[in-house]
């Protein structure tokens, strides 16, 4: 099941449960006949990658499948943290993970159960299914961790916003599991501002190709990421007229994706949801045109 889109008036909604909006990788966890397996929203198989997470869930008893999000959790900050989970979900050489199991052990949210000791339990609704994950998780090892709802979806928002969380997933209390993307589930991301300045662009392609892929950003002269997508009409062809016009200079970084690199005074507003550990902007979506 996937979640649409919300917005900040969602949090007035009645019947909506809020939980936590995990900043990992997507993982549901299938046991039968005390054999597990790990897949990802794409049938990935992870079960060799996520290991701590297969030992967890067979000293678990009966068999179940649960919907969950694989996160790393620094034990230092207490704070969520997606790179060292990428990493993990990522990296199939086994002694690789054999190291980065220690360097960064995963913990899997469960916020959701479809089938429960041989039975398909995604008609019943929602909140039905938690109170069968809850008693599922009763014991269960610290490496598979029930994620709480609440009712107080402004108060849970004040404390997104407080902490620097990603966001909320708001639920309708009464909605069954569907294996598809769904206006019962609403996502609602904490975003964040930033001005930043053009440095320049890559190419376009296919309906792009006659303006630009993305816009090449810095802040402080330290390159902050690339941002491609948001753009209107308008402003896709008022930035191909101010860079057909704007001196060419020598690249300031190296990048993998090549890049022409303007001496252009032009600052944008960007809108994304954390910085990577490099201060790379996660996420990054255009706003405006600043000056």
């Amino acid at each position: 099941m996937l979640c649409q889109d919300g917005d900040l008036k969602d949090l007035k909604r009645q019947g909506v449960a809020a939980e936590e909006k995990w900043d990992g990788t997507r993982v549901k966890i299938h046991k039968k006949n005390g054999i597990v397996t790990l897949i990802n929203r794409h049938g990935i198989d992870y079960t060799h990658r996520l290991t701590e997470l297969v030992d967890a869930a067979k000293a678990m008893k009966g068999d179940f499948t649960i919907d969950t999000e694989a996160v790393y959790i620094n034990p230092a900050t207490k704070e969520v943290e997606f790179t060292p989970s990428q990493r993990r979900c990522s990296t199939q050489d086994w002694a690789k993970q054999y190291v980065l199991r220690r360097q960064y052990p995963i913990t899997a949210e469960a916020f959701d159960v479809t089938e429960l000791y041989g039975l398909d339990v995604t008609k019943q609704p929602f909140l039905a299914r938690k109170k069968l994950l809850f008693e599922l998780l009763e014991g269960a090892p610290l490496e598979i961790q029930y994620t709480p709802y609440t009712f107080e979806l402004e108060k849970a928002w004040e404390d997104v916003v407080r902490r620097g969380a990603e966001g909320l997933i708001l639920k309708d209390i009464n909605s069954p599991y569907e294996y598809d993307r769904s206006c019962k589930w609403l996502k609602l991301k904490n975003w964040k501002l930033q001005i930043v300045d053009i440095v320049g662009y890559t190419p376009g392609k296919n309906a792009r190709s006659s303006f630009f892929g993305a816009l090449v950003l810095s802040r402080d002269k330290k390159f902050v990421g690339c941002v491609g997508s948001g753009f209107n009409d308008w402003e896709l062809r008022q930035l191909k007229d101010l860079f057909s016009v704007a001196p060419k200079i020598p690249k300031p970084f190296d990048l993998e994706e090549d890049y022409t690199a303007l001496d252009i005074k032009l600052k944008v507003e960007v809108k994304y949801y954390k910085h990577t550990e490099v201060n790379i902007m996660r996420f990054p979506v255009f706003s405006r045109i600043i000056s």
